[in-house]
C-alpha cells in the first residue's frame, strides 16, 4: 500500500441528492439516430447462451441480468439465434411440449430460439446513418421484434421493438408472419392461436 495515497474524504453531508442522467433524459423521437436504440454490446455484454442450456436455467439467467433476450451460441461460440424472455412461455414453447409430449424444463435453448438466419440483419455502417423510424420500419417490414447489427461479421448489437417502444413512447405494430412450412400448417390449423 506505500505506493497509494489516500483521497482526501470528509463525512460533513448527512444528506445528498443522487447525480443520475436519467430523470433529464427526454423521451427520443422517430428522427433520432438509431444508435440510441442499439443495445451495444460494447458498452453492455449480452446474456450469453448455450444452445444445450435447458429453459428454467435461461429464464434464471435472463431474469438475474434483467434482460429481454439472451444470444444463443454454439458449441464454436459463435452465435446461431436469439432466445426472447417472452418466447420460454409462449406459442412455440406450448406447441414444442405438446407435440414432443416433454416437460416444459427439457427443452433447451436451441429449441426455441430464433435462428439468426431468420432474423433481419443490418450493417453497422447504415444503423450509423439510419434513424429510430427507419429501425422501427424494418422491423416492422420483417415481421420480427430484433433487428442483428453486423461489422465485419460480428455482431455488434441488437436493435429491439421493446427497446424503441420504451423510449420513445411509441409502439411498433409487428405483425409476427410465419417463415416456415410447419408454421404456416400451424397458423392454418389453429386460427385461434395467431398473435
Amino acid at each position: 500500500m506505500s505506493n497509494f495515497k489516500e483521497i482526501q474524504w470528509s463525512s460533513k453531508e448527512d444528506s445528498a441528492l443522487i447525480h443520475h442522467r436519467f430523470e433529464d433524459l427526454k423521451k427520443l423521437s422517430w428522427h433520432d439516430c438509431a444508435l440510441h436504440v442499439m443495445d451495444n454490446f460494447d458498452m453492455s455484454v449480452p446474456v450469453e447462451l448455450s444452445e444445450n442450456t435447458f429453459i428454467s436455467d435461461a429464464e434464471l439467467a435472463l431474469k438475474q441480468r434483467s434482460s429481454r433476450y439472451a444470444c444463443i451460441q454454439n458449441n464454436d461460440k459463435r452465435m446461431t439465434g436469439l432466445l426472447a424472455l417472452r418466447d420460454l412461455h409462449g406459442r412455440k414453447a406450448t406447441q414444442l411440449v405438446t407435440s414432443t409430449q416433454t416437460h416444459w424444463g427439457e427443452l433447451t435453448s436451441k429449441d426455441l430460439m430464433t435462428p439468426l438466419s431468420s432474423l433481419p440483419q443490418v450493417q453497422l455502417s447504415d444503423v450509423q446513418k439510419s434513424k429510430i423510424g427507419d429501425a422501427a420500419a424494418t422491423l416492422k417490414s420483417s415481421g420480427k421484434d430484433f433487428l442483428v447489427v453486423v461489422n465485419n461479421n460480428e455482431v455488434y448489437g441488437v436493435i429491439s421493438s421493446l427497446k424503441i417502444a420504451e423510449l420513445t413512447g411509441e409502439s411498433i405494430n409487428v405483425f409476427h408472419l410465419p417463415s416456415t412450412f410447419a408454421e404456416i400448417i400451424s397458423v392454418v390449423n389453429h386460427k385461434e392461436m395467431i398473435d
